[in-house]
């Protein structure tokens, strides 16, 4: 009987990694999956850091960028090691009884930073999810080792369904494959390759986990590229405060993808919220820039609701029915 505990207990415990902060200072600066600080500019860089880079030439801005980040690395805390552990374990089992072992047997690596990087938000890169000390305060201040149930499901909700999130940009890098599947085959996507001009580079807001502004949307004849910029004419952009989604109509021109202009030669473009053909169709209201930030609401909303014994999407409204059947569908068939 013993034995067989162990064993179980052995199951259910997740290959978990906490960075030292040596370690972390070199993985923060990780693009072996897809470009990041080298695709930086320098609003963002400034938005980033909440310092100015000190020079103009973009090359050097970069390498600017890179030590912020490296130097804003810490250490993780015994408590805060165990209430991430308690929180993977209990992810992984459930996953294991969604009969999603892809998913559950995915490896945890988890880098800690300073809350003025990225505003404190929760990010990643890589294989790493990099929490700061903000998020680590709230989500871990009800953690004990004698948790009430009530106590422990909360906990479960409010720290696992962050980690889920993050976790799955992680799977998005490991089996890109997957993804593919359902953004192109299941909802519709497809991947190009638009050259924007220096008015909207200069202003672009890279998503550490979503990078790649690859992805544009096709309706009713026409494409559409979504992308957060930057607030334009602002000194000191604030992290999300700053932020706008817009929706910019794009065209072929000489076998490339274009913004298209209108006559009086301003971008055609609308905002995100307004361009409800398209939001509507999703059971999230978050992340609808991207279709990796999309996939991974979507997860911790799965994940929430099956904690709380409901079905996925049970409650979403009918224009979002099909794009959650297919995800669930999806889910179960590629994890």
């Amino acid at each position: 009987m013993s034995t067989n505990n162990n064993k179980q207990d052995q199951f259910i415990k997740p290959s978990v990694e906490f960075l030292s902060k040596s370690e972390s200072a070199l993985a923060i600066l990780d693009e072996s999956y897809e470009p990041y600080f080298s695709i930086l500019q320098i609003r963002e860089i400034r938005v980033l850091t909440a310092k100015q880079p000190p020079t103009t030439n973009i090359d050097q801005a970069r390498q600017f960028a890179r030590k912020e980040f490296s130097s804003a690395v810490s250490s993780f805390t015994k408590d805060e090691k165990a209430a991430i552990l308690f929180v993977t374990a209990s992810i992984k089992s459930t996953f294991h009884k969604q009969n999603l072992d892809i998913i559950a047997n995915h490896p945890w690596k988890f880098i800690k930073i300073q809350d003025w990087l990225c505003g404190g938000y929760a990010h990643t890169r890589g294989d790493y999810i990099i929490l700061s000390q903000r998020h680590l305060d709230h989500l871990t201040s009800d953690w004990s080792d004698n948790m009430s149930k009530n106590d422990s499901l909360l906990l479960l909700k409010k720290l696992g369904s962050l980690l889920v999130h993050e976790q799955f940009h992680s799977l998005q890098r490991q089996y890109p494959a997957k993804f593919d599947s359902l953004y192109i085959g299941s909802w519709g996507f497809q991947k190009a390759i638009v050259e924007a001009d220096s008015a909207i580079i200069i202003n672009q807001l890279t998503n550490p986990d979503a990078p790649k502004a690859e992805w544009i949307v096709c309706y009713d004849n026409n494409n559409y590229w979504v992308r957060t910029l930057i607030r334009a004419n602002i000194e000191n952009p604030q992290m999300g405060k700053d932020f706008m989604d817009f929706v910019f109509t794009i065209e072929s021109k000489n076998n490339k993808y274009v913004v298209k202009r209108d006559s009086l030669n301003n971008y055609t473009k609308q905002r995100l919220s307004d361009f409800t053909q398209y939001t509507s169709l999703f059971a999230v209201t978050q992340g609808l820039d991207h279709p990796n930030e999309i996939s991974a609401y979507m997860f911790s909303k799965y994940y929430v609701s099956i904690l709380d014994e409901k079905a996925p999407f049970h409650n979403e409204a009918e224009s979002t029915k099909l794009f959650s059947q297919e995800y669930i569908n999806w889910l179960n068939n590629e994890f």
